[in-house]
């Protein structure tokens, strides 16, 4: 399983995912440090989702059409390239936030064209006997990367403050250095640029009940319940703390994320009920967000983000295992497109609501609400996505029954 591909897979995952995680933090901090306005800290979510919404079609079309590894390359490139322009805007005598929510949109174009290409590469190189803990290994060491991250940005922000941008400049040149380790992989479609053709994946996704469901479901119980974006908010005005903490707490999550995702790798067998599994994950992950909001000492804090992110990643090995395994190759780019559409949305539209609630009633209201809808909304889905609650091992779209 371990091939040169995969290793350099993984080499430019986890440094793309140290910017990332890394720049989510830092950013964050030094807006609301240079605004103080939790507001800006919402629409630093909608600046990104706004390319990624506006481009997901076309990016899923382009990862079935053209070399994928092609593709992650110049992704890679841009998001560099966004690094750079960050680093010189945050050095400015005074930061100039529409330029850096405009930097943002660039950065939110590649995540389109990225996602789908890194979903769609991972069957290409792995065997599907190998995909569910090769799907486990990845998001492991993805988890990891995002562990590093927040504690990277932490330490940074103590030691460089502004400067610790042209550190991630270093990590940059290693994502670049892992996507050139991946073969040249063959093409299977023609290349035809047609609405239909276009919108292939969404039809699919319409008669697929199960890959819907894992998709819609992921969506909207993380759009109710994220809190990541607040956590600066948190830090500061309850727990009454500095950025070390924040860095603590916005690793917590990836180290939650991390035990339990490793722990899937070592299991031999395959999970047999994927469904129910799901779903006792996504109640645990809702009640995790109820005892954060609750939480007055960072011990407490720590915990619940810890729960939440093992939480989350059962649900994210099983969503990811379904739609890579359930999905035919030739269109896997453009249902991973759908897919990378639903998370970057879950995401950063979560990252808006919880940011803009906040503002409007503060942060420890905001996390009660959010983990009451999500708690609500994976009640009222178990019984609208019946086949996925019922979903007991996940097979190729050959041996599926069709819905």
């Amino acid at each position: 399983m371990w091939s040169k591909a995969l290793i350099g897979l993984i080499i430019g995952r986890i440094a793309t995912t140290l910017i990332g995680s890394t720049m989510s933090v830092s950013i964050g901090w030094h807006l609301y440090e240079s605004t103080g306005e939790a507001f800006d800290l919402a629409l630093v979510g909608i600046f990104q989702i706004v390319p990624v919404i506006s481009l997901f079609l076309v990016a899923g079309w382009a990862a079935d059409n053209f070399s994928r590894k092609s593709i992650l390359l110049l992704s890679a490139s841009l998001q560099l390239f966004v690094v750079l322009a960050v680093a010189i805007l945050m050095n400015q005598p005074e930061l100039n936030k529409w330029a850096l929510f405009l930097s943002l949109s660039v950065l939110g174009a590649g995540r389109a064209f990225f996602a789908p290409a890194i979903q769609s590469v991972l069957p290409n190189i792995v065997s599907t006997d190998h995909l569910g803990r090769a799907v486990a290994a990845i998001s492991s060491m993805w988890n990891i990367a995002l562990t590093v991250g927040p504690f990277l940005a932490g330490v940074l922000l103590a030691m460089l403050d502004r400067q610790l941008y042209w550190v991630l400049i270093i990590f940059g040149l290693f994502t670049l250095g892992g996507f050139s380790l991946l073969p040249a992989l063959k093409i299977h479609s023609e290349r035809k640029l047609d609405l239909k053709d276009i919108f292939s994946g969404v039809h699919y996704l319409m008669h697929n009940n199960v890959v819907r469901g894992a998709l819609f479901t992921d969506l909207v119980v993380i759009l109710c319940g994220s809190v990541m974006a607040i956590l600066p908010v948190f830090v500061k005005d309850v727990l009454h703390e500095g950025p070390e903490t924040l860095g603590l707490l916005r690793a917590m999550p990836a180290v939650g994320a991390t035990i339990i995702g490793l722990t899937m790798v070592r299991r031999k067998r395959a999970i047999e009920r994927n469904g129910p599994l799901l779903f006792w994950s996504l109640l645990i992950f809702s009640f995790s967000i109820i005892g954060f909001a609750f939480s007055q000492n960072l011990y407490v804090a720590c915990f619940a983000l810890l729960i939440y992110g093992g939480s989350d990643m059962i649900s994210v090995v099983i969503r990811s295992s379904v739609v890579q395994i359930m999905t035919p190759d030739a269109l896997r780019g453009r249902v991973s497109a759908v897919n990378s559409l639903f998370i970057a949305s879950s995401n950063e539209l979560g990252d808006f609501r919880s940011g803009s609630v906040t503002a409007a009633i503060g942060p420890v209201a905001c996390a009660v609400t959010g983990g009451v809808m999500s708690l609500g909304v994976v009640l009222l889905f178990r019984k609208t996505f019946r086949p996925l609650f019922e979903l007991q091992k996940i097979e190729p779209p050959e041996l599926s029954k069709p819905e």
